[in-house]
């Protein structure tokens, strides 16, 4: 468990591919589910995936969050650890422990009310909950060490795994059996809690004040932020109409949720990378790492969000099946928004990697409420599209705040001009693609489509400059084994770490 020297370039590059690897099988696994459940399993099993998000977030604690930014400064030079992560991981035990109980126990009573088929739906999506949670600590404390060779590994067995378990568990026992191929997805990543637990040998760290203050201003962030976000918007659609139309939803949500998973796995490092910029005070290079990862991940998303958009109209019917033509319309504006709030992202762990974590919990809240409010007002009337329509217009202002909120509390620019070019690229790219499946309304055009917004938009990339020369260098010396960009903990004068170590006690 030491704390390497790691390429940024090698290392985004890596996430890069686990995260579009990622993308590739959650895909594939809600095309399944929506060919062999239909409408309504397809609906049943997203709202499985999100009560996992929800339990998650409200048993976590705000561990995960802890280990990431703060694990690089507990393991010393040999690899050894100095216990925080066993520390977070006592706590994290019992309230995710509790958590199971409670999923299990109403699983219980409603078997013992005659209720079987929903006794094991619940009963799953236990075990899914249990198996995500874990491997978020894993996951946290590789990405936290610069382990992303080890964490990509362990993604790509995931991903094999997931299409094949869904089918396998769709076809023997339904939606349950389906939720439970989604909890193998996540299995290789949480057994390796055990090598983070064996590194610290029992030794346990302190649970410093400012640890505990970190801790819990991202638990209480994280759980509004999906109590008040996906998780409400399922449960209004379900109170107001029915699974039918929680499907319909489903289906943009999970093209939406996969864009911002694969914006999770493009930002992996950030935290910890700029987090020891900030702890050495080299405000200059961190303002130069927020623009970067900035434009660089709008270059990774804006085809996948624009152009994505642009066929979903040939996507949805061909691919899940002509019972879900509704969805089209809310899968093109979930789709299409993405990106504003997976741009959001970078802005808001910036926050986190700066120590800001109250102010980044208090503006969650804020447009927490507010979307409550909007939906409570206006999904009982327009249903699913309304909600979509609701969460386009959040996305949009929530990025515009965070955008000004840099520049005005942070001394971080915003480049106005990056995004204005990254904004004409993926339209350019979204016309390529939208022209083909006018004129040839089927997969034949969907496949054309994509190869024409591609094209295009590799040519819009140079043409407007949004690839600087030193960073094809970069990459280019990274393909070479020769990567010359790296964290590495940084020491004072002293000889002393000047990392995060200082407060962890």
């Amino acid at each position: 468990m030491k704390y390497r020297g790691k390429s940024v370039v090698g290392s985004s590059l890596l996430n890069t591919a686990a995260g579009l690897l990622s993308l590739a099988a959650g895909f594939g696994a809600s095309v399944i589910v929506a060919r062999l459940l239909g409408v309504e399993g397809s609906g049943l099993v997203a709202f499985a995936l999100y009560f996992m998000w929800l339990s998650t977030a409200v048993s976590d604690g705000g561990m995960s969050q802890t280990v990431l930014r703060f694990i690089a400064g507990d393991v010393a030079i040999d690899g050894t650890g100095g216990g925080l992560f066993t520390t977070l991981m006592r706590r994290f035990v019992v309230t995710t422990t509790l958590m199971a109980v409670g999923i299990l126990g109403y699983a219980l009573f409603l078997y013992e009310d005659g209720n079987g088929s929903s006794a094991l739906i619940w009963g799953a999506t236990a075990i899914l909950f249990l198996s995500y949670a874990y491997s978020t600590m894993a996951l946290n404390a590789a990405h936290g060490l610069g382990q992303m060779r080890e964490a990509a590994e362990k993604t790509l067995i995931g991903c094999v795994i997931q299409p094949l378990a869904v089918f396998g568990g769709a076809v023997l026992a339904g939606p349950a059996g389906a939720i439970l191929g989604h909890a193998l997805r996540h299995f290789p990543q949480a057994l390796a809690v055990r090598g983070y637990l064996r590194a610290d040998d029992g030794r346990r760290a302190r649970f410093t004040p400012e640890l505990w203050k970190y801790a819990r201003h991202n638990w209480i962030e994280y759980s509004l932020t999906v109590a008040l976000g996906a998780w409400a918007e399922l449960a209004i659609l379900g109170l107001s109409f029915s699974f039918m139309e929680v499907g319909y939803y489903s289906i943009g949500l999970n093209m939406n949720g996969l864009v911002l998973q694969l914006a999770i796995f493009l930002l992996a490092i950030l935290i910890p990378y700029l987090g020891s910029l900030h702890d050495s005070d080299d405000h200059a290079s961190l303002v130069e790492g927020y623009q970067r990862s900035l434009r660089w991940l709008g270059i990774v998303l804006a085809p996948v969000c624009f152009g994505g958009a642009a066929i979903v109209p040939v996507l949805v019917p061909s691919v899940f099946g002509r019972e879900f033509e509704p969805a089209v319309n809310i899968s093109e504006i979930m789709i299409l928004f993405s990106f504003p709030a997976a741009l959001s992202f970078v802005a808001g762990r910036t926050m986190l990697a700066r120590r800001l974590s109250g102010d980044h919990m208090k503006i969650s809240i804020v447009r927490g409420l507010v979307s409550i409010v909007l939906m409570l007002a206006l999904v009982p009337i327009y249903g699913a599209l309304g909600t979509a329509w609701i969460k386009a217009v959040l996305s949009v202002a929530t990025f515009a705040f965070f955008m000004w909120y840099c520049r005005k509390h942070l001394g971080i620019p915003f480049a106005a001009l990056d995004l204005v070019k990254l904004i004409a690229a993926g339209l350019l790219c979204a016309a390529a693609a939208r022209l083909c499946i006018i004129w040839l309304p089927n997969i034949a055009g969907m496949g054309l489509g994509i190869l024409a917004g591609a094209a295009v938009y590799v040519a819009a990339l140079f043409l407007l400059s949004l690839i600087r020369p030193d960073e094809r260098a970069h990459v280019g010396d990274w393909l070479k084994g020769r990567a010359s960009v790296r964290i590495e903990p940084r020491s004072d004068d002293d000889g002393n770490s000047n990392d995060a170590s200082h407060i962890i006690g």
